[in-house]
């Protein structure tokens, strides 16, 4: 061995290895700048020997590598400096980063951004040279007279010059760490960053449209417009005078009656004949057995904890055992118990479920109460369920009442950790806390779980102990009715396999690619666990990790690299193995998500191991995923043939969901799809990553419900116990605006940093300080400096925080109120919030398609193409009965239990607007009148007068989602105010027509802007908008010279006015005076909708003379868009396409109908369809001419 090597240096000969290895040094600064430091380098040449060392003092690394060359060298050094990096692991997790002090680090991506930065604050910008020092070239960078760095260049320069940038900036900020802080402040959400610049977009009005922006300002100058300033009204809380939660008077007297009322009954119900049988099945429960130890712990203290294995009847019997503990004890009027579920569809069912236990119908002394859905037990002993939703809308309304009334709050399946679970969780021990301090009285607090961390919760909700000091709060777990479950790992099924199996039968399948590397990985964890090395400091360190945004490595910390990983081959390998060496049973497999269930079934129809997973008589594969359609999921449960087995492909929504009866194996992948949010940059993922210890659990228990079962884990036993015990909670991975404005209604005096800390796992400052930015950019926060007791909540704020959807939403709601196209925006709202409409079921993907080109109609938006299908499900649900909308809807691909999630949804948002006095509510019988001639509509007449204006709906659109606002600037690339080189989602109408789109530069609008495996960001469900609509509704408007036609929207989108006949300043002065009034009209309605409760019980909102022309003037305006939309599509199909329309009846094409010069788009009121497909217009029959010229003089000011 070389001399040299004994020494621990590193000697490479072969120059091929530089291209695999020539980002090493880009590494080695990134990983230093972490830590806020620089590497120093060094070189040495001795006849043939080169040599290269770094050194890091400050962590302790000094390495040297050789080579024939100073390239070979450096990868030499490099891969020794990797080395001792990945052992420093451990040693270093005790030391501050810079992300954990500024929430940003410097890298070789941001660097340049830095500088870009530092000349925009600073007025200057370093001087990049080369310099020759002997046989070295070095890059030295300065300013003035100020050396910042000098970097060594081996290889090609231009690698060599981030490298440079970096270790300036990170020589500057050692010295100023105020410009670092700074430099994160402005790269936080609504900060400009350095991004590839867009060229001016242009603007072009012709004349005419010039002169009418003249008139409408003009007219609204008349109306009043120059004496309007933005009015910052505050407005106390009693002058909001919510509305109190309705209540049933409750005295002494009455508690008593009902005492003795469910007294009796109760001694009926055990002496009932008919009962004796569910008497008996509820006796031989688990938690029956348990029933003294549970009420000992709940009655210990205000919190307790019920751990209750799957099927030991913990959901149903802990609400029974105190409801009839108090009965008993002759005080069942006063006891009044609440349960949370996370699903509405639990609630509801689990109701169901006890009211039939009980031998009583819902409404007696079991109810419910979900959004859209109430049947609410009797006053005084009673039991209700309702969402974890519901209950803190409840306490953000009357909190009082709640605590006073209720004896005891039962929050179920804590385990799954979702986000509203964690804030309520909060919101509880926090009142709790605050009522104790005055005196007041407090409701008992259960936390129930099937599998939970029993020692985080009970550290959490600490309680006095009789010796006044303070102790986790009492817990019990009880076991449940399960028959044995075999657990088998990894290593045990593979060796199963060679043992059992011809080679040539499964070798194919183990050197499947991901399969090979996903095996490899596992048996080194494998190894190094039961070596006794920690998981930390074996697993891959991901070096590309330090150069991505801040955000998602904050994010990924608890994420694996084999976790990602799909063992396609492995998956289909096992299903097979158990359908052969087995002989009954249905075969339940886990995997990560829909793309993976269509992957392996695939798989499975070419027969792995010689098995004829093909055969009907002996297999049914079936998929089962949340968007499964309900007859496919009902098909799970019926029975079989004699002789045939059931194959379900699911995802985890078999783990507590649905329970199919006849499992006996479950192959688990240990997989999942979690949702993650990167809160810098709003970027929403679903990510492959493993599962936790509670979801194996769970899925285990899935093949021991009916008998002995056997649970195939895709994963080593080591890896299982390194395992989470429960999943990241979703308060942690989310977009926290919806709990950021909850906690300011609450009215807590505290900030929400301050609140949310005290949640059982806190969420970043990052994370907090992103969604409190986009609260204030969307007027719900007050942009002024907070006081002690936290961030001001804004007259807009207190109504959008009324609503159960995102506050963004909810803003584009009352701007459909306010713009008169209500009925639109709340279909869209709910679209938005709920899951997918449409179904896409992997073999008929080209028919789904040509389903949703068909409601697409030319409009270029796959907003509307939803908005236009469930129009259409409506008018045929109304019209032709329930029926024949589910066979309209199979026919279309159109998810019917989604169609009712949203309409669910809508009738739950326009409650809240009418609640919010935003709107007026309509009796009955005014309702009737206004369906039967104007169709199904959500709000009055007037309220949807513009409802059909197609570009109204799009810059509506806008205005709730302007922060996903993006413009094509490369063949099919995207950039947004973040973002670069962004495409179109893969599910998207858009991208499946990829060879016939041509965007030329259009502007779009997503829902969202999203991740997928591939890392590649993605526009997900998008809208085409114009340069009009982005002027007036897409974000800020700043003029960039008083004297030019320039302008800027959002901070980052320049457009130019351009006008035949008129020069730039005065093209400009009436968009940016439309700009004005519109904004400040807009600021005062919003700042007011308070008081428009109080003094308009019966008026319309944003209805003065000068609203309505400023108003009118915009809607004219888009009507007649001169701008128009720029992106050229047609659809074509790889293949045949449908050769009959698929909805069974055609859209209408150029068809309209023209009420008071107010234009109907035909392809979404089918309504009007029917009658006449043949005319372009529409005459109103004589009785309704009645009803219109009464209700619609909105529309048609002067009559028809």
């Amino acid at each position: 061995m070389d001399s040299r090597q004994r020494k621990g240096g590193r000697r490479f000969k072969n120059e091929k290895l530089w291209q695999s290895h020539k980002d090493g040094m880009r590494h080695v600064y990134n990983y230093a700048a972490q830590y806020g430091w620089v590497p120093l380098l060094d070189r040495v040449r001795r006849q043939d020997d080169c040599a290269m060392t770094i050194h890091l003092p400050e962590l302790n690394i000094h390495v040297t590598g050789h080579g024939t060359s100073f390239k070979l060298a450096q990868i030499a050094a490099v891969i020794e400096f990797k080395k001792q990096a990945e052992r420093n692991i451990i040693k270093l997790q005790a030391r501050s980063t810079v992300i954990e002090t500024y929430g940003l680090c410097l890298n070789t991506s941001n660097a340049r951004a830095f500088w870009d930065f530092y000349r925009d604050t600073r007025g200057s910008f370093p001087i990049l040279s080369s310099e020759h020092r002997g046989s070295s070239t070095v890059l030295v960078l300065t300013i003035g007279n100020r050396l910042l760095a000098d970097i060594l260049v081996v290889g090609k320069k231009a690698s060599k010059e981030a490298l440079a940038y970096l270790a300036g900036a990170v020589h500057l900020t050692q010295a100023e760490p105020e410009l670092l802080r700074r430099f994160a402040d402005s790269s936080k959400p609504g900060a400009s960053t350095s991004l590839k610049s867009i060229p001016l977009q242009e603007l072009s009005l012709a004349p005419g449209i010039i002169n009418h922006l003249q008139e409408v300002i003009s007219q609204a100058e008349n109306c009043g417009l120059r004496k309007l300033r933005p009015l910052l009204l505050t407005v106390d809380e009693e002058e909001l005078d919510d509305a109190p939660q309705f209540r049933r008077p409750w005295s002494e007297h009455d508690a008593r009656a009902r005492s003795m009322a469910l007294s009796s009954a109760h001694e009926k119900y055990l002496q009932s004949p008919k009962m004796q049988i569910m008497r008996n099945k509820r006796a031989q429960l688990p938690i029956a057995q348990h029933r003294r130890e549970i009420l000992d712990i709940i009655a210990q203290g205000t919190y307790s904890i019920v751990v209750g294995a799957t099927g030991s009847g913990k959901t149903t019997q802990v609400p029974q055992l105190l409801l009839e503990q108090a009965i008993e004890a002759g005080n069942g009027g006063c006891c009044r118990v609440i349960c949370t579920q996370p699903r509405r569809i639990a609630a509801t069912s689990v109701a169901q479920r006890i009211a039939e236990e009980r031998g009583e119908h819902i409404g007696e002394t079991v109810g419910y109460h979900v959004r859209g859905d109430a049947k609410l037990a009797r006053p005084g002993g009673s039991i209700t369920f309702c969402t974890t939703g519901l209950l803190l809308r409840q306490l953000n309304s009357d909190a009082g009442h709640i605590f006073d009334t209720a004896s005891h709050i039962l929050v179920d399946e804590v385990h799954e950790r979702d986000m509203f679970v964690d804030f309520l969780l909060v919101v509880l021990k926090t009142t709790v806390a605050a009522r104790k301090q005055v005196r007041q009285r407090v409701p008992k607090i259960v936390l129930m779980s099937a599998t939970m961390d029993t020692n985080l919760f009970a550290e959490y909700f600490k309680q006095e102990k009789a010796n006044g000091t303070l102790g986790p709060c009492p817990s019990i777990s009880i076991p449940g009715r399960l028959f044995p479950v075999r657990h088998q790992y990894l290593d045990e099924t593979i060796a199963a396999v060679m043992r059992l199996h011809d080679p040539s039968k499964y070798s194919a399948l183990l050197n499947e690619p991901t399969t090979k590397k996903y095996l490899s990985l596992e048996k080194k964890f494998g190894l190094s666990a039961q070596n006794g090395t920690s998981q930390k400091t074996t697993k891959s360190f991901d070096w590309e990790r330090l150069t991505t945004p801040t955000e998602d490595r904050v994010f990924e910390e608890d994420y694996d690299d084999n976790g990602a990983l799909f063992p396609l081959g492995l998956v289909s390998l096992t299903i097979a193995h158990v359908a052969k060496t087995t002989e009954d049973g249905s075969v339940l497999v886990f995997l990560p998500g829909v793309q993976e269930i269509v992957k392996t079934r695939s798989s499975l129809l070419k027969c792995p191991l010689g098995v004829e997973l093909t055969s009907a008589a002996r297999f049914k594969i079936t998929m089962l995923h949340s968007n499964t359609p309900q007859e496919e999921q009902t098909e799970i449960f019926k029975p079989l043939p004699k002789g045939c087995r059931r194959i379900i492909l699911a995802t985890n929504i078999a783990e507590t969901s649905v329970t199919i009866p006849d499992v006996q194996h479950v192959i688990d992948s240990g997989k999942l799809r979690e949702k993650q949010y990167g809160h810098e940059r709003g970027i929403e993922g679903l990510l492959c990553t493993w599962a936790s210890k509670a979801n194996c659990k769970q899925r285990a228990g899935r093949a021991g419900r009916v008998r002995d079962g056997n649970y195939y884990a895709l994963f080593t036993e080591e890896r299982f116990k390194s395992f989470r015990v429960a999943q990241l909670a979703e308060l942690r991975r989310s977009d926290l605006q919806t709990v950021c404005l909850g906690i300011k209604s609450h009215g807590f005096q505290m900030t929400i940093k301050d609140f949310l800390s005290a949640a059982i796992e806190p969420p970043s400052s990052l994370a907090i300080d992103a969604a409190i930015s986009r609260l204030k950019a969307l007027g719900a926060l007050s942009q002024n400096e907070i006081s002690q007791e936290g961030e001001s909540l804004t007259p807009l704020g207190r109504v959008l925080s009324m609503f159960a959807i995102e506050p963004s939403l909810a803003k584009m709601v009352i701007m459909g109120a306010i713009f008169r196209c209500l009925d639109p925006m709340i279909i869209l709202a709910a679209i938005l919030d709920s899951r997918p409409l449409f179904l896409r079921p992997p073999d008929r993907k080209k028919e789904s398609l040509a389903a949703q080109h068909e409601f697409m109609n030319s409009t270029h938006s796959e907003h509307i193409t939803r908005l236009n299908a469930f129009k259409r499900l409506q008018h045929y649900k109304r019209t032709q009965g329930l029926g024949a909308a589910w066979t309209w809807a199979k026919n279309n691909f159109v998810s019917m239990s989604a169609y009712t999630d949203i309409e669910r949804s809508c009738n739950s948002i326009e409650e809240s607007m009418i609640q919010s006095g935003i709107i007026p509510d309509l009796t009955t019988t005014e309702r009737a009148d206004q369906e039967a001639i104007f169709g199904t509509q959500y709000g009055d007449v007037i309220l949807n007068e513009n409802s059909h204006n197609l570009s109204l709906i799009r810059a509506l659109l806008l205005s709730g989602l302007a922060h996903n606002l993006a413009i094509n600037y490369q063949g099919r690339k995207f950039r947004t105010m973040k973002e670069e080189k962004l495409a179109m989602s893969f599910g998207s109408i858009f991208s499946e027509s990829k060879s016939t789109v041509d965007y030329r530069g259009a502007i779009f609008v997503a829902s969202s802007l999203a991740k997928g495996d591939s890392n590649q960001l993605m526009l997900r469900d998008v809208t085409e908008v114009t340069p009009l609509m982005t002027t007036l509704f897409g974000g800020s408007f700043m003029r960039l010279q008083s004297d030019a036609a320039d302008y800027r929207i959002g901070g980052w989108l320049p457009f130019r006015v351009r006008s035949m006949g008129h020069n730039a300043a005065d093209a400009i002065m009436p968009v940016a005076e439309l700009r004005v009034a519109l904004s400040m009209i807009l600021h005062v309605t919003f700042q007011t909708l308070p008081r428009h409760r109080q003094s308009h019980a019966h008026g319309y909102l944003a209805d003065s003379p000068l609203h309505r022309t400023v108003i009118k003037g915009v809607v004219d305006l888009l009507r007649s868009d001169p701008t128009g939309m720029r992106m050229q599509l047609t659809f074509k199909f790889k293949g045949d396409a449908p050769s009959k329309p698929l909805n069974g009846s055609p859209l209408v094409n150029n068809a309209a109908v023209y009420w008071g010069g107010n234009m109907l788009d035909l392809t979404w009121a089918p309504e009007y369809c029917a009658e006449n497909r043949s005319r372009t217009k529409h005459e109103i029959s004589e009785a309704s001419k009645a009803y219109f010229r009464a209700q619609m003089k909105a529309i048609c000011r002067n009559g028809i």
